[in-house]
């Protein structure tokens, strides 16, 4: 025998290398089917999965906006009673105000009036107060800053001397 194959051992081959073709494309297409199939149910399973997330977040959703309404409505009843309570109390509060404010200026106000008379001379002391505001004012001051007014009378000089909160001085005359 020479080196060469047989038609008969070729032939044996090509049925061989046939059925391992054969059993390869079965297993292949079997494969396919096993992989199709479980993606198949992968994709059924998420789908199902997420139709259960969405309505477990839906259900939380309106549970959540249920109690959101809930809370409002409870803070609008609560507000608008509290505005009625002051509606009310309103008047009641501010004529005890005006009528505590009427008792305490009443009872601090005293109608005074000095009058200075020396010689000839008559000088009320209305009229020294607003002549020291007057000074005061022309040196650049606002009269709302004046806490206090001290006056001193010197007749024999014809002058007022005066301090301002307690620490600024001058001198106005008569």
């Amino acid at each position: 025998m020479s080196g060469r194959p047989t038609k008969k051992n070729e032939n044996e081959a090509a049925n061989a290398v046939e059925e391992v073709v054969k059993a390869a494309e079965e297993r292949a297409e079997e494969t396919v089917k096993a992989a199709a199939d479980t993606a198949e149910k992968v994709e059924q399973t998420t789908e199902e999965k997420a139709e259960e997330f969405k309505k477990t977040a839906e259900e939380k959703v309106a549970k959540v906006m249920k109690k959101a309404e809930k809370t409002a409505a409870e803070v609008k009843k609560t507000a608008k009673k509290a505005t009625e309570e002051v509606k009310k109390a309103a008047p009641g509060a501010a004529k005890k105000v005006v009528e505590t404010a009427k008792k305490a200026t009443a009872k601090k106000e005293i109608k005074t009036e000095v009058v200075l008379q020396y010689g000839e001379k008559e000088v009320n002391t209305k009229d020294m107060i607003a002549a020291v505001k007057k000074e005061w004012t022309k040196a650049r001051h606002k009269v709302s800053d004046i806490k206090s007014i001290e006056l001193y009378i010197k007749p024999e000089d014809y002058a007022v001397y005066y301090v301002i909160n307690g620490n600024t001085t001058g001198k106005i005359w008569m």
